[in-house]
């Protein structure tokens, strides 16, 4: 009997098979590629974004911090320690006082209650403008924020811009009795240096980075002439 001995020799090499799908993962790899790169762009554009309505709902809240107009605190000694009091406006008159009192709708005719003016020294709200130290004071601020003045933390330039207005407080009636449940909502400003109960804050931030000016962040919030409840406090 002969036995025979073969040699086999093997070769490395891709199999048909393999080398399809070689060229379609790296098909799909150099697809995708440019789809990766486009969404990484739009992740870095919304987080600049994000850095503007921070910016903005942050200027929105430092407005609303100020007290609502320059009159709301008692003139009276000692009136830096005094909270808020409603004041008289020429809004809608289902907002105006009762009678003589120093209460108007909604109001608890109680002591260290929120409450009106005294009726007998009643306090108009003020024009839009007036007093830096409180709401309407804030119109027409400009702030530039950025590496423009060494605010550097901002990985753009900004400029935001302030303004305030009074709006309708029309009030809006539903129910058996005609109960007030909310207000005719305007971002109309009202004409002619008119008052009402409802001032309306609007904050706008613009990118002010070369070649990208037409990218804004705009924050509007309101603010009402409700007063603060009064609080305890030695008296000598």
């Amino acid at each position: 009997m002969v036995e025979k001995n073969i040699l086999i020799k093997t070769r490395h090499a891709f199999t048909m098979i393999e080398l399809i799908f070689a060229i379609v993962i790296i098909g799909v790899s150099m697809l995708s590629i440019p789809m990766v790169m486009t969404q990484d762009a739009r992740n870095q554009e919304d987080s600049l974004m994000q850095e503007g309505i921070l910016l903005t709902a942050t200027r929105v809240s430092q407005v609303l911090s100020f007290p609502w107009d320059i009159n709301s605190p008692p003139p009276a000694l000692g009136a830096f320690m005094s909270t808020s009091q409603v004041l008289e406006t020429g809004g809608d008159n289902d907002f105006d006082r009762n009678g003589t009192s120093d209460f108007r709708v909604g109001h608890f005719p109680e002591q260290l209650r929120r409450r009106l003016s005294p009726n007998s020294a009643q306090r108009n709200a003020s024009a839009i403008g007036v007093g830096p130290n409180s709401i309407s004071g804030q119109d027409g601020t400009v702030d530039n924020i950025g590496a423009v003045n060494g605010r550097y933390a901002y990985k753009k330039q900004w400029r935001t811009n302030t303004s305030v207005a009074y709006v309708s407080d029309n009030a809006v009636y539903a129910g058996v009795g005609g109960v007030i449940n909310g207000f005719d909502f305007s971002t109309a400003p009202l004409a002619g240096g008119a008052t009402s109960n409802i001032k309306m804050v609007r904050v706008t931030a613009t990118d002010m980075t070369a070649g990208a000016a037409s990218n804004q962040v705009v924050l509007t919030s309101y603010s009402s002439n409700i007063g603060e409840a009064e609080f305890f406090k030695r008296r000598y």
